[in-house]
């Protein structure tokens, strides 16, 4: 990672890990190959995941093709890889459905914002036995018992209360904080994190770049040095 965050920028293809079992990107499609290439390297089982997002980003874009779901469930590391960059199924809203078709995960938290979508499709759930919780703040989430191993995945647009592209309404520092202190237990129980810059949705360019300055460096630190105080550098 660029050591100035001010060097960060819109890119679709952009993500790479960071210390301590942290990856960043640009577009959230790119969760779930990272989420596949950690379950192979530890040689997991299935996960809980906390998505903590604006957007539910619940979207299955396999649902009416079988020859698309034969090819998602059968796809190995890199045909994975070659699906996301396609980004035909695999989008910056429908990755969690298709982690969900892989049997990846066994439950699913949200704590999601956006009032015109709705969570995952009860019967895609049901077919591949993952239950979903909805959780309405973040009282609610940090309350959460996630069963067996955990991936934490946040969304910058999160903290922008505009859902116009480029257009940033953000939540004030002190908001943004207390919301990572409420889920700093999740952050440092979790096996992986996943974080998504989205350049576009999190407000103007300069907005992504300062959440990013502000969430990954407590991400990191929490994870690496345990529960110092976010910001403190300590």
């Amino acid at each position: 990672m660029a050591a100035d965050f001010s060097a960060l920028k819109e890119d679709r293809d952009y993500f790479e890990p960071l210390p301590a079992d942290v990856w960043l990107m640009d577009d959230h499609k790119w969760a779930l190959f990272i989420w596949e290439q950690h379950r192979l390297r530890v040689g997991g089982g299935r996960y809980s995941l906390v998505h903590a997002d604006y957007h539910w980003d619940s979207t299955d874009d396999f649902s009416e093709d079988e020859e698309a779901q034969a090819e998602l469930e059968a796809a190995d590391l890199d045909g994975l890889r070659a699906m996301t960059a396609g980004g035909e199924r695999i989008t910056y809203d429908s990755f969690i459905a298709a982690a969900v078709r892989r049997r990846l995960f066994s439950e699913v938290h949200f704590y999601c914002l956006q009032d015109d979508s709705e969570p995952l499709r009860e019967d895609l759930c049901n077919d591949f036995k993952t239950l979903q919780h909805l959780h309405a703040d973040a009282a609610s989430l940090s309350a959460a018992e996630p069963a067996g191993p955990l991936v934490f995945d946040l969304c910058l647009d999160l903290f922008n209360h505009s859902d116009n592209y480029y257009e940033g309404d953000l939540w004030s520092d002190a908001e943004v904080v207390r919301f990572l202190e409420a889920v700093r237990h999740h952050v440092q129980a979790a096996e992986l994190v996943t974080i998504s810059l989205s350049f576009g949705c999190s407000g103007t360019a300069d907005d992504t770049r300062h959440l990013a300055e502000l969430v990954v460096p407590c991400v990191l630190e929490w994870r690496r040095r345990g529960p110092t105080a976010c910001g403190t550098g300590a």
